[in-house]
C-alpha cells in the first residue's frame, strides 16, 4: 500500500504527527524519514529503501540540515516520474520567501506547523479532511510507478 511519506527532522514533531495519524482513520500508513537525503533515497528507491512503495502524498519539512526541503521539492518536481506526487510543505516558517519559494518550486500546499497540541491536531484533521476525503490523489500509474 502506498504510504504518506513524512519528511521531518524533529523527533517531537514527527512523534506527535504519528500519534495523531494513529487516532485518525487514515487510509494509508505513515512512513517517516528524518532528512532530505533519506527522502531522496526513499523516492528513488536507493539503498535501504530499494523496496520502498511510492508515496501517495509527501508531508515535507522545509528547514532540515543537509539537503533542505526546498531542494527535495525542486528535485522531485523536476522529475517526470515523481512530479505528480502531491507535496505539502509543513513548516514552522511563515516567511514570505519560504512560502512563495515553495509554491514556485511546485508545492501543492503550504501548511504552518503549529506547536504540538490542539492546533497541531486541528491542522492534521484539516489535512486529512482535504487530502484523504475531498481530494482525489493520483494513482500509482499516474505517478510513474
Amino acid at each position: 500500500m502506498s504510504p504518506l511519506l513524512l519528511v521531518e527532522d524533529s523527533d517531537p514533531d514527527a512523534e506527535a504527527l504519528e500519534r495523531i495519524a494513529r487516532r485518525m482513520p487514515l487510509p494509508v500508513p505513515v512512513v517517516r524519514v528524518r532528512d532530505g537525503e533519506s527522502a531522496l533515497d526513499y523516492l528513488y528507491q536507493r539503498g535501504a529503501y530499494a523496496e520502498a512503495a511510492r508515496p501517495v502524498l509527501i508531508l515535507l519539512d522545509m528547514h532540515m540540515p543537509g539537503i533542505s526541503g526546498r531542494d527535495v521539492l525542486a528535485r522531485l518536481k523536476a522529475d517526470p516520474h515523481l512530479r505528480s506526487i502531491p507535496v505539502i510543505i509543513f513548516s514552522s516558517s511563515l516567511a514570505a520567501e519560504d512560502v512563495d519559494g515553495a509554491y514556485a518550486e511546485g508545492a501543492n500546499s503550504y501548511l504552518f506547523k503549529p506547536e504540538v497540541g490542539p492546533q497541531l491536531q486541528a491542522t492534521a484533521e484539516a489535512l486529512h479532511a482535504f487530502w484523504f476525503k475531498a481530494a482525489r490523489l493520483p494513482t500509482a500509474e499516474q505517478q510513474g510507478a
